[in-house]
């Protein structure tokens, strides 16, 4: 079993566990035609069919040489660390500093993780993905997302 077939079984279990705790999310009244379960569980199908790409062409890959593969796995597992501890730190940031600082910041860490520059071109690119992102959520399909502190100094 490689990796990535691991990885794809484990995402669908997650896919798996998002969906059924998605479906415990109560009904409301005042819900509209998609309810409060219908982003989360399309989130949740999505993944799954992701992780089953995943899966798919990690059965049909030809395998490389077996010294090629373990040469690169320790510093492609430091990569895939390294992207979570990022996400991790998004998570733990957003309610504190809010939805925009910290997806702009989310983008702009990522891309100089993966090898970009700092520069005027991605700090604009991250401010106007998370406000991109803000508006689409936020103001289109009515998702609130976390203020931060920004509120309670205005």
């Amino acid at each position: 079993m490689n990796r990535d077939f691991a990885l794809g079984s484990l995402m669908l279990m997650v896919a798996g566990s998002y969906y059924a705790a998605a479906t415990l999310i109560p009904e409301s009244q005042l819900a509209d035609a998609v309810g409060p379960q219908g982003l989360p569980r399309s989130y949740a199908v999505v993944l799954a069919l992701l992780s089953l790409v995943l899966i798919g062409q990690s059965r049909w890959r030809v395998h490389k040489d077996e010294d090629t593969e373990s040469s690169h796995s320790s510093r492609a597992l430091w990569r895939v660390g390294g992207m979570l501890l990022i996400g991790v730190l998004y998570i733990v940031a957003a309610p504190w500093i809010g939805y925009i600082p910290a997806l702009a910041a989310l983008i702009m860490v990522t891309t100089y993780y993966q090898g970009g520059l700092i520069n005027r071109r991605v700090a604009l690119v991250s401010v106007s993905g998370a406000v991109f992102f803000w508006l689409l959520f936020v103001v289109l399909l009515g998702i609130p997302q976390p203020a931060g502190f920004w509120p309670s100094l205005f």
